[in-house]
């Protein structure tokens, strides 16, 4: 995944954010915060190359975190999430 495919994911966990009823505020405002964050890293212009993708940097992780509170009740949002950690994964981030 390259940088405008998954700032286009990001696009897609906003939205999926948006239509999901049952998140908390606090988790809402994590992923927004989350979301946002990673946003504003792939905007830099020094963006980090594409690396091996075994290798998990913080926010992949942080991402791959939140995917389990939501796999049962979000689907939608936890496969977006998905795609989002496996792209900065790839990226090294």
């Amino acid at each position: 995944m390259n940088i405008s495919e998954l700032q286009q994911t990001l696009a897609q966990v906003h939205s999926e954010l948006a239509d999901a009823d049952s998140v908390d505020q606090d988790t809402r405002q994590l992923l927004t915060t989350l979301t946002n964050d990673i946003q504003r890293l792939l905007e830099k212009d020094d963006a980090p190359p594409a690396v091996e993708a075994e290798t998990d940097g913080p926010l992949s992780k942080q991402v791959r975190s939140l995917m389990l509170q939501f796999e049962s009740e979000h689907p939608k949002l936890t496969s977006a999430l998905n795609q989002v950690a496996d792209g900065l994964s790839n990226l090294g981030i």
